[in-house]
């Protein structure tokens, strides 16, 4: 098989799976291979443009996570779809990148009720049952998209629930509004990602078919006093939402044998 190298590039060659990524995203577009065909195969694809093992699995990533592909064990990379899908990633490397998803997805509130914990609300608040919440509902749209990215559920503690009085389209994240308006900040936002099936409310709020997957992203909001103030639940259509996260290790302190030699 000829060799078709990627073109050079002042990127760093971490970085040439991007490069993949949109070559083989033109000949998709281009008819080169087909909806309902399959890609060459993992190391064909590296005789042909002549990259490592590493950049070829990235570049398929990169392409199922835009919707053009879908990856089956024991049969191959099939092409799924000739055109990107509307897509959003959401990628974080802190707390700060919250603000980007506020500025790119809006938020429509639907609903806004006094609710008092039962037991099994309460474990999920980590507080006591009978504890009085303000939840909030409503549905985030990505700038220029008719179907909602993601369902919200918001819980929001008693002391905090006038930051919304008068309020149905957010334009900051719900805890900078309870920051500003309370003087507490948050310092801690523990996540939880699990993936769910959509029943037949959400498929029909996104488009799609009940039982269909879906990504339930859970925040909750802490102090310093670890108290926590908010807890979000958002619901998204799997096939039209993801998210990277970045996780940045420290190097290991040295040893005092080392430090001592």
């Amino acid at each position: 098989m000829s060799q078709n190298p990627l073109p050079q590039s002042p990127l760093a060659s971490g970085l040439r799976y991007q490069a993949l990524a949109q070559a083989l995203v033109d000949d998709i577009s281009s008819g080169r291979y087909p909806v309902g065909g399959l890609l060459p195969t993992e190391f064909e694809l590296v005789e042909l443009y002549g990259v490592s093992r590493h950049t070829v699995r990235e570049a398929i990533r990169r392409l199922h996570d835009l919707g053009l592909v879908t990856r089956q064990p024991g049969v191959g990379t099939r092409v799924r779809a000739q055109a990107p899908a509307a897509r959003y990633v959401h990628s974080s490397e802190g707390i700060g990148d919250l603000f980007q998803y506020v500025r790119e997805v809006n938020l429509t509130l639907t609903e806004k009720t006094e609710v008092i914990a039962d037991d099994e609300l309460a474990e999920f608040l980590e507080c006591r049952p009978g504890q009085a919440w303000l939840r909030v509902r409503g549905r985030r749209h990505f700038l220029g998209e008719a179907l909602p990215i993601a369902l919200a559920e918001v819980y929001i503690a008693w002391p905090y629930r006038g930051v919304l009085d008068g309020v149905d389209a957010p334009s900051l994240p719900l805890y900078v509004m309870i920051e500003q308006a309370h003087g507490c900040r948050a310092v801690e936002v523990r996540q939880q990602v699990s993936a769910v099936l959509l029943d037949a409310e959400a498929a029909e709020a996104f488009g799609t078919k009940p039982g269909e997957a879906g990504l339930r992203v859970t925040r909750k909001y802490r102090t310093a006093g670890n108290e926590l103030f908010e807890a979000a639940i958002n619901l998204h259509p799997g096939d039209r939402f993801s998210q990277s996260m970045t996780l940045r290790l420290e190097a290991p302190a040295t040893s005092r044998t080392e430090r001592q030699g």
